[in-house]
């Protein structure tokens, strides 16, 4: 199997380099929990970057070039996405308001993005099985 050196992948291997070593020097000489917690979830991220930046070399570069049905498919899934968190926000803001529930956008804020995301994949999916993008 060949891997591709390009610049990017290097560049991306490198930040990768990088924060695995934050991630120790910083587990090694701070003290206090948090760091060593931050130190740990550094390294992971480092670890990840690596695999990526290496699943990522071993395709060839045309493979990763889309082509404009993705792409299209992919912005019409991000524009319905956003429709969807608008109306969902409006929803909430209504259900404070004459319900009475005493809501907070902070409670609320990790469900709305996450009702963002899986909506944003759901219609990805949805529009590439369908096929038919206008």
């Amino acid at each position: 199997m060949e891997f591709r050196r390009d610049k990017d992948i290097l560049r991306f291997l490198g930040i990768a380099v990088l924060l695995i070593i934050t991630g120790i020097l910083m587990m090694s000489f701070l003290p206090g929990l948090t760091y060593q917690g931050i130190g740990f979830s550094l390294i992971i991220m480092g670890l990840i970057a690596i695999t990526m930046a290496t699943i990522t070399s071993a395709r060839p570069k045309e493979d990763l070039i889309q082509d404009e049905r993705s792409k299209r498919i992919k912005e019409k899934a991000g524009y319905h996405a956003f429709l969807i968190l608008l109306v969902t926000m409006a929803l909430v803001q209504a259900i404070s308001m004459f319900g009475r529930l005493d809501l907070d956008y902070r409670s609320v804020s990790p469900n709305l993005f996450l009702i963002g995301g899986w909506s944003w994949i759901l219609l990805k999916w949805y529009y590439n099985r369908r096929g038919d993008v206008r």
